[in-house]
């Protein structure tokens, strides 16, 4: 089940495979291709503030883990389906690092994410980013 994590709406989601997700932050205006993009990743319900795969008003979901977006298919779970381009400005969206996130848990003997311990770096798209001078 989804957990809603304070003032700005962010939210932290399960996907299908039990891998975390997250919906966009309202003040990165920055990380997606076009306002109505970010707009759409955004949920402002209050009924479904706790489970954005529940309100039929969210759309698109971001997951950050993986760099992917997909449109949520209503069927009662955490499921959406991968698209390539943006439904609303039609920019090229970012290939999906889900295939080279379960190569890399797999590495490290990690074969079932879902029961393994799963490094901190890699329960958001921290394990993607470039490790900075400072080492954060």
């Amino acid at each position: 089940m989804a957990q809603s994590l304070f003032p700005d709406r962010r939210v932290l989601w399960m996907d299908p495979a039990g891998v975390p997700g997250s919906f966009a932050d309202p003040a990165d205006k920055k990380s997606h291709c076009c306002v109505e993009m970010r707009d759409a990743l955004v949920n402002c319900c209050e009924e479904h503030a706790d489970d954005p795969f529940a309100c039929p008003d969210m759309l698109i979901a971001y997951s950050d883990t993986f760099c992917e977006y997909g449109l949520i298919i209503h069927d009662g779970g955490p499921s959406y389906l991968v698209i390539s381009a943006c439904p609303f400005c039609g920019t090229k969206l970012p290939e999906s690092g889900r295939e080279e996130w379960f190569d890399r848990l797999e590495a490290m003997g990690i074969d079932d994410p879902v029961s393994g311990e799963i490094p901190e770096a890699y329960r958001s798209g921290a394990w993607r980013r470039p490790i900075d001078e400072t080492g954060t």
